[in-house]
């Protein structure tokens, strides 16, 4: 549309008319540095189009690194959700077998209740986290 105006008005304009305008600007800026001025314009008005291409460019790395971020936690939510979970599951399962041993006074059902207990109790859900990462950062896919 820009060209198209610009064609129009150029067709429009008559020399002396042209001449005239630059007479008027060479009032503000002397006619040997119009050509510079106008060149300056032109390469700040150039600049600020790449600019606002760099500024549109680091826009969509920003939403698909912040989207990726997201879904990275919602992953971690999850994976942390489901280990501590299956933890829980184990220690209430080692003192339903405590508290049969003890209703059934069976030492033996105690001991192992509280072996179990200890055991889940004593390992870390962390100790193979740098597996437990390289599963998660990999392009396998991970059924929860």
């Amino acid at each position: 549309m820009k060209k198209t105006f610009l064609k129009k008005s150029a067709k429009k304009i008559n020399m002396k008319d042209a001449m005239g305008k630059l007479d008027a600007v060479s009032k503000y800026i002397p006619s040997a540095e119009l050509v510079a001025t106008y060149n300056n314009l032109l390469d700040v008005y150039k600049q600020d189009n790449i600019i606002k291409k760099d500024i549109a460019g680091i826009e969509a790395k920003k939403e698909l690194l912040i989207k990726d971020m997201t879904l990275k936690y919602d992953l971690y939510h999850k994976v942390f959700d489901k280990v501590f979970d299956e933890r829980g599951m184990a220690i209430e399962k080692s003192f339903d077998i405590i508290d049969k041993g003890l209703e059934d006074n069976d030492k033996e059902m105690i001991s192992m209740g509280l072996k179990s207990l200890s055991t889940v109790v004593a390992s870390s859900p962390f100790g193979n986290l740098s597996e437990l990462s390289g599963l998660l950062e990999g392009s396998e896919i991970i059924e929860i």
